[in-house]
C-alpha cells in the first residue's frame, strides 16, 4: 500500500471509493455518483495540500482530506473526510492515511489539535476514534437545518 497525495486526475475514483462507503455504511445519507464528485472536486480546490489518497496495486483504497482552522488555541486540524473502501477496512489504510495527515499538517501548519465528526450510534468508527485518544465534546452538539424552514422560522 502507498500513501500519497491526491492528484486533480483521482478526482472521480476517489469520489466512487466514498459512494461505495456510503452506499454500504447506512447512516441516513443519500450520495449520488454526481453528489459525492462534487464533494470531492470542492475538497481538492480547498486544501489540495491536506489532502491523500491510499493505493494498493493502482487502484485508490481510501483518502484523507481535511482543512486548517486558525483557533484561540491554536491551528486545527477540522471538517475533513477520512474513509476506507470496505473491501479494505481493518487493514491499517485508515491508521496510515491519519499519520501522513496528522504529520504533514503537524510540520506545514503547526497544527495542535483535531477535531472531528463521527456517528454516535455506530460502534464503528467511534470506537476506533476513541482508541486513538479522540474524545467527545461534551459541550458540543453538531445541529443541521434546511435553509427554508430556519429562514421561514427567523421572520
Amino acid at each position: 500500500m502507498k500513501i500519497r497525495k491526491a492528484e486533480e486526475r483521482d478526482i472521480k475514483n476517489i469520489a466512487k471509493v466514498f459512494l461505495k462507503v456510503y452506499t454500504n455504511f447506512n447512516v441516513g445519507e443519500r450520495w449520488s455518483e454526481q453528489s459525492s464528485n462534487n464533494l470531492i472536486n470542492y475538497w481538492f480546490k480547498r486544501q489540495s495540500d491536506l489532502f491523500f489518497v491510499a493505493e494498493k496495486n493502482n487502484k485508490i483504497i481510501g483518502e484523507f482530506v481535511a482543512g486548517v482552522k486558525p483557533w484561540w488555541d491554536g491551528n486545527h486540524l477540522a471538517d475533513g473526510e477520512l474513509f476506507v473502501d470496505p473491501d479494505y477496512q481493518k487493514q491499517k489504510v485508515g491508521t496510515r492515511l491519519s499519520i501522513k495527515m496528522y504529520e504533514t499538517a503537524i510540520k506545514k501548519y503547526n497544527i495542535k489539535y483535531v477535531d472531528g465528526v463521527t456517528f454516535r450510534d455506530f460502534e464503528f468508527p467511534l470506537k476506533w476514534h476513541k482508541s486513538l485518544g479522540f474524545g467527545e465534546v461534551k459541550e458540543w452538539i453538531i445541529i443541521s437545518g434546511e435553509v427554508n424552514k430556519i429562514l421561514k422560522n427567523l421572520k
